[in-house]
């Protein structure tokens, strides 16, 4: 399963990836929306957007991907360092999920098992 990751922090980045990739999963990463916009993304997969990137907001952002009729569906999982205000936001706009960053990794893969189920084989 493929996960895009679409976060502008490279230390972010980093962190997530080797977690991710370390549990079996495909990581894509974006470090702008214009980025994620144009990144080839195959389903099965879920959207982790930070809501807060320097060229969109993670909110117009997913309304961009979810335009896309493949993607319409997919899950997607807000991170953003803001807290509260942004959790709601976040529901309005249609994210399945908001974490606040640092996100703990142990709850990141446990909302994504929430989200598909089963994770990849280690």
């Amino acid at each position: 399963m493929q996960i895009v990751l679409i976060e502008d922090n490279p230390l972010m980045q980093q962190l997530f990836s080797i977690f991710l990739r370390g549990q079996g999963f495909e990581v894509t990463v974006a470090g702008t929306g214009e980025a994620a916009l144009v990144a080839p993304i195959s389903l099965p997969a879920i959207l982790l957007i930070d809501l807060r990137l320097p060229d969109y907001d993670g909110f117009e952002l997913l309304q961009l991907l979810r335009a896309r009729p493949e993607l319409r569906n997919c899950p997607a999982i807000a991170l953003s360092g803001l807290g509260e205000s942004d959790r709601r936001a976040a529901f309005a706009a249609g994210f399945n999920r908001f974490l606040t960053k640092p996100a703990d990794l142990d709850e990141l893969l446990q909302v994504i098992t929430e989200l598909v189920g089963d994770t990849p084989a280690r």
